[in-house]
C-alpha cells in the first residue's frame, strides 16, 4: 500500500495574506483544512469585518498534482464553487520542521481592475 501524501492531516490557518497589486495585506481570518489520506477534503475560515463575520466552508475531494492542489467542491457556503474545482500551488512545504504550508490562489482581476491573490499560510495542527 503507497504512503499517504503528507500533506495529509489537519493544519490551522497561520496567516492569511492577499496581494493586490503587489502589495500583500493580511486579513484578521483563524481556520482549519483537512486532508483526509483517502481523498476528502473540508475547510472553513472565519473573518471579522467591520459588521458580521464572515465564514467560508467546503467539503469535498482533493488531489495533488506537482505543485498544485485541486479541491474538487461538493459542499460550500459559497454556492458557486459547488460542482467546481479550486487549485491552490503549494509554494511552500515543510512536512517535518515546522510543518508549514502555504497554497496560493490564482491570480484575479476585481471589478476595479486590481491583480490579486492569496496566499494561505498552514501549519500542522497540534
Amino acid at each position: 500500500m503507497a504512503e499517504p501524501d503528507p500533506i495529509c492531516g489537519v493544519w490551522q490557518l497561520d496567516q492569511w495574506v492577499e496581494f493586490r497589486d503587489g502589495d500583500p495585506y493580511v486579513l484578521d481570518a483563524s481556520g482549519r483544512i483537512f486532508y483526509h489520506p483517502e481523498g476528502h477534503v473540508s475547510a472553513i475560515l472565519t473573518r471579522q469585518t467591520d459588521g458580521d463575520p464572515q465564514v467560508i466552508a467546503y467539503a469535498g475531494r482533493w488531489r495533488r498534482e506537482g505543485d498544485d492542489v485541486h479541491h474538487a467542491v461538493e459542499h460550500a457556503t459559497v454556492q458557486r464553487w459547488v460542482g467546481t474545482t479550486l487549485t491552490r500551488r503549494v509554494v511552500e512545504f515543510d512536512p517535518t520542521g515546522d510543518g508549514r504550508l502555504v497554497l496560493r490562489t490564482p491570480p484575479e482581476t476585481s471589478r476595479s481592475g486590481a491583480e490579486f491573490f492569496h496566499d494561505i499560510i498552514w501549519v500542522r495542527a497540534v
